[in-house]
């Protein structure tokens, strides 16, 4: 394979990261383990306790069952192609979501199918799109590439989700503007799709290739000692946090609990969203200088005790330390999302590495789908209106039990991510020693730090100037976006059909499109 000239890579790269600009808020909208979907829900469609788990849990159980789908489509389809049909499979369905109003008590069932057949669609494409950027992204500048992505597209997403919950709490979360919103948000995610065709891949990645894998090919990466700890680290530890977190916007919108609305639950995702968006620079560095185990295992760490505090010790008369919960758990879900994702490709083999993907999305996303069907099971036998005591003058309702034996079974869960061994780790206690001289770990490395971050004029000072010089970069990263959707969509969408015949050769498409 002819490597990839610098600039190709680069316009490669930049393409990626606004392509991410546009799907990563449609998705955030959109799938189930985030709060926004949940939120309408709840507030929307008044589905209860055990339904509410089921959807937060189908993102997974896609995730789970498809491999079989990948493996029938990879022997039809280039790795390229499976990517374009899974952006568009997954955005068109959410367009219809603004006939919910004219299907009366059918709009529980049609929503259902809208959120299945566009969660398997991503899933799919999910899978392929990391097996493009394993082949794309050279391994030494993996953590800092995707931090910086992440980075930018955390950026966008902090301003779309508030600006939707915002905009669904000014028209009282009717049918009518949720329609609105999804059918925006599919609108986005194709946009998004522009820009991946702007992309250059490597052959193997834009070619479509015989089918030489088998069934045995999938078991053999079980036998991955390794890989196995990873996948069973990252399976159990998502399945504990589901167990309690898809409740949680259940219990800020519930009057039975906080009884807040959506513009108060987005207000939360947004502060969430800004503390990954201050992190992800770091972590990036971080990973790459220490250690991907390093990192997770101090996020993973500092995540569980900060929620573990917060929700255990949450109710009416006693939630502004929610606030902080919220940075705090977004700041290290950054850092624990972006190494997770580094290191999964960091240990599969350069052969064959979508089925090794494949079967790690599978496997995690099975033992993280009993989480939230478990939890809606529980909540059904606790009751999220019984009262089972109290704690400092506040009952203790069902979400808290819940909450608490979510969080500290995740915490358990950290001494399987300890039988992990990656190549060149360092010492966790030297990860903290440097992150306790980095600025941007000042606020967490302790409650009177984060006071005084979130509640001191000077700190409120240098938020306004990090938050208005990120704004001037992103705008100026994404100001050519408008012109070339105008001037030249036509002529990708056509050289992307072109790609796609079988009859017709892959041609470069040089450095045009910068």
């Amino acid at each position: 394979m002819t490597p990839f000239r610098k600039r190709e890579l680069l316009l490669s790269l930049k393409n990626a990261t606004v392509e991410a600009c546009f799907s990563v808020p449609m998705l955030n909208l959109t799938l189930t383990q985030f709060p926004f979907a949940i939120g309408f829900a709840v507030v929307a469609l008044h589905w209860g306790d055990r339904a509410i788990g089921l959807l937060a849990a189908v993102p997974f159980l896609c995730n789970a069952f498809q491999p079989p789908l990948t493996y029938l489509l990879q022997r039809r389809f280039s790795i390229y192609q499976i990517i374009l049909l899974g952006f568009v499979f997954n955005a068109l369905p959410w367009a219809f979501v603004w006939l919910l109003p004219w299907t009366g008590d059918h709009r529980h069932w049609i929503f259902a199918l809208i959120v299945t057949t566009s969660t398997l669609a991503n899933s799919v494409c999910a899978v392929a799109w990391s097996a493009a950027m394993s082949d794309l992204v050279p391994l030494n500048i993996r953590g800092t590439y995707f931090g910086k992505r992440n980075l930018v597209f955390a950026f966008w997403t902090l301003i779309v989700v508030l600006a939707a919950g915002q905009i669904a709490k000014r028209f009282d979360n009717s049918l009518t503007v949720f329609g609105f919103i999804f059918a925006t948000a599919a609108l986005a995610r194709l946009c998004g799709m522009f820009f991946l065709t702007r992309m250059k891949f490597p052959a193997k990645v834009m070619e479509r290739r015989p089918q030489t894998q088998s069934l045995s090919d999938y078991l053999a990466v079980l036998k991955d000692r390794n890989y196995l700890w990873l996948m069973l680290f990252i399976g159990s530890w998502n399945m504990c946090i589901n167990l309690g977190q898809p409740f949680y916007s259940k219990y800020l919108l519930d009057p039975a609990g906080l009884g807040m609305d959506m513009g108060q639950l987005t207000i939360f995702t947004t502060i969430s969203a800004f503390g990954g968006l201050l992190s992800l620079r770091a972590w990036g560095v971080l990973s790459d200088r220490f250690g991907n185990k390093p990192v997770m295992f101090t996020c993973a760490l500092a995540w569980g005790v900060t929620a573990l505090a917060a929700w255990i010790f949450a109710g009416p008369e006693r939630h502004a330390h929610l606030y902080a919960n919220y940075f705090v758990t977004g700041f290290m879900f950054a850092g624990f999302q972006l190494c997770q994702f580094t290191l999964m490709i960091k240990m599969v083999p350069t052969e064959g590495n979508a089925h090794y993907i494949s079967v790690f999305v599978a496997f995690t996303s099975l033992l993280t789908a009993i989480g939230p069907v478990m939890g809606g099971l529980l909540m059904g036998f606790l009751s999220s209106r019984a009262s089972y005591g109290s704690l400092l003058g506040q009952p203790i309702l069902g979400y808290h039990l819940l909450f608490g034996l979510s969080l500290f079974a995740a915490l358990i869960a950290l001494h399987l991510l300890q039988q992990l061994k990656e190549p060149a780790e360092r010492p966790v206690r030297e990860l903290v020693r440097q992150m306790k001289s980095m600025r941007e770990f000042n606020p967490v490395v302790g409650l009177s730090s984060i006071a005084q971050y979130m509640f001191t004029p000077r700190a409120l000072t240098r938020f306004a100037r990090d938050t208005a010089r990120t704004l001037r970069r992103q705008t100026s990263a994404l100001s050519d976006v408008g012109e070339e959707l105008v001037g030249g969509g036509l002529r990708a969408v056509k050289e992307t059909f072109d790609r796609e015949r079988p009859e017709s050769p892959v041609k470069p498409r040089g450095d045009r499109g910068s």
